[in-house]
């Protein structure tokens, strides 16, 4: 009984591969995802194994073989997304390697006649349970020591966990360098004018669609400018990512003081995004807005779960809460066998968070005696392809001809044609919003811009000129209630100048215009890498 219990002891491996998987994705993501977030993953996914064993130890009355078992499903269950990427574009002949009716049965078949055999086998198992037990050791072993060197061969990369306490200092924060301070000529006896700002992130310019995918966006331009926006031919972004480009257009400042403070090798977002006190949170052009009396309004919440922003008075259409909001259990997830359930489950999510902000937008002022500020973050027409022409759901990779027809077996989707299909449902819908505030708010102002351009063939790492000047020239169009106040966009003035323009001219301020930068900085890994392509771009 007692040599038994020893022996049993010894089995640890299922629980240390149900472990594997969350420190690999953690090692690869070192300064994206939080230390804390693998209490939830650990919790569920090893203590699913744990639960598992149990189980198949009572059927079986042997633990070594329950604990094969696991460790064999384990192995399978979250190796298939990595297989599935790695075959997702190989085929022979007209057979997609990379698809899940070719994938699922393999996987599934491998897991029973393994099963099979370890429940069929008369050997004791003790040699196998002693040398997985080994590997399993040796590949935890190799994997925390690569997170360690990663960790500590970066100073930086430790104060991602400071941020993640909140400790984030205020003298970066709230420091005279950053923010300006100014007053606004606007009394009580003012009616003030409600202000939409409307992201349509990765929305690019009109010449780089003709250029790059040969299309001619000429009818939505000409409906802008009929309706009285000033629609910018040479806009640019001045950041290439979104954090950055947002952070800066909504302090109207740059944000290369981060890369001072904190380094450029740094890897914390939370300066950026943290919820209670980074930059896109906690930014100067809600709080000018407040200070004259605004209710604030937060519209869609797809790429970052900041629905729940300290400065706002109301936020619509954003992520529910649920299991994935953990990021490190979500990526974690989608390389699992159950990953193309996730991700049409995501996908799903985010049409219906796309579809509210357009259905919402014009209903905004009717919340509200007091004049609001609506911004909205809409994630269209960017990646995922998940929209027809006219708002049919597109499964990404699959074109909407087969979806139509199953019958047809060449799949012919073409990602240059499919973004395209879901611009002109951007299109459509934005038309459909804009018309109805002017309807009934013709003093408004409405902001239309990207946060930065497209990126078809585009180099991130080691771009050329070309491709920086696709993924920095955007849409800019600004609908002021006044044409004499137009005439200060005619320069074209980048994202970071935008809101100084609103202020000056509808509220009385005097910002300076600051001179037009432009960055490129498109490391994941380093959100505080810029290159300055100002000169490449505006020459």
């Amino acid at each position: 009984m007692n040599m038994e219990t020893k022996k049993n002891s010894k089995i640890f491996h299922p629980f240390l591969i149900a472990f594997f998987p969350i420190i690999a994705v953690y090692s690869v993501n070192i300064g994206l995802i939080q230390l804390e977030q693998f209490i939830f993953p650990t919790l569920i996914i090893v203590g699913g194994a744990f639960l598992l064993f149990l189980c198949l130890k009572y059927v079986l009355k042997n633990a070594k073989k329950a604990a094969l078992i696991v460790t064999l499903a384990f192995i399978i269950f979250f190796s298939f997304g990595h297989v599935y990427n790695m075959l997702n574009q190989v085929s022979i002949g007209d057979t997609d390697l990379g698809s899940n009716r070719i994938l699922l049965p393999i996987f599934v078949i491998s897991f029973g006649i393994g099963s099979f055999l370890i429940i069929r086998t008369k050997r004791t198992l003790d040699n196998a349970t002693s040398i997985i037990n080994t590997i399993s050791v040796v590949f935890i072993t190799v994997i925390i020591a690569m997170v360690g060197i990663e960790a500590f061969g970066c100073d930086e990369c430790l104060i991602q966990q400071t941020y993640s306490l909140g400790i984030f200092s205020d003298e970066i924060i709230d420091s005279p360098f950053y923010f300006e301070d100014h007053s606004f000529s606007v009394s009580e006896s003012d009616s003030l004018p409600n202000v939409y700002y409307i992201i349509l992130d990765g929305y690019p310019r009109n010449d780089i669609l003709k250029k790059h995918l040969n299309f001619d966006n000429s009818e939505f331009i000409n409906f802008l400018k009929q309706r009285g926006f000033y629609v910018a031919e040479n806009s640019h972004s001045n950041y290439s990512l979104s954090s950055t480009s947002i952070s800066s257009t909504m302090n109207m400042n740059y944000i290369n003081f981060l890369a001072d403070e904190l380094g450029e090798d740094s890897r914390s977002y939370d300066p950026l995004l943290g919820k209670d006190f980074g930059l896109y949170a906690d930014n100067q052009v809600i709080k000018n807005f407040k200070s004259m009396g605004y209710k604030v309004t937060k519209i869609g919440s797809v790429p970052m779960y900041l629905h729940e922003m300290p400065l706002v008075d109301l936020s619509l259409c954003y992520k529910s809460i649920h299991l994935m909001d953990n990021r490190l259990f979500d990526t974690v997830g989608r390389t699992s066998m159950i990953g193309y359930l996730i991700e049409r489950w995501s996908e799903d999510m985010q049409r219906q968070i796309i579809l509210c902000a357009f259905e919402e937008l014009p209903k905004i002022s009717s919340y509200y005696e007091e004049p609001v500020f609506a911004w909205s973050h809409i994630m269209i027409p960017h990646f995922p392809l998940i929209f027809g022409a006219d708002g049919e759901p597109i499964t990404p990779g699959s074109s909407l001809l087969v979806m139509n027809n199953p019958e047809l077996t060449d799949s012919s989707w073409n990602i240059k044609q499919q973004f395209l299909q879901q611009l002109q449902f951007t299109n459509k819908k934005s038309i459909e919003f804009i018309d109805k505030i002017l309807e009934n708010e013709k003093q408004s102002i409405i902001i239309i811009q990207s946060d930065h351009g497209s990126a078809f063939g585009v180099n991130l790492q080691d771009p050329t000129d070309d491709d920086a000047f696709q993924k920095l020239s955007n849409l800019s169009a600004i609908y002021f209630p006044d044409e004499k106040h137009r005439e200060m966009l005619v320069d074209d003035p980048t994202n970071v100048n935008t809101f100084r323009i609103v202020f000056n001219s509808q509220f009385g301020s005097d910002y300076e215009i600051l001179e037009d930068r432009i960055y490129w900085g498109l490391h994941y890994k380093k959100p505080y890498w810029f290159k300055d392509v100002t000169s490449i771009l505006l020459n």
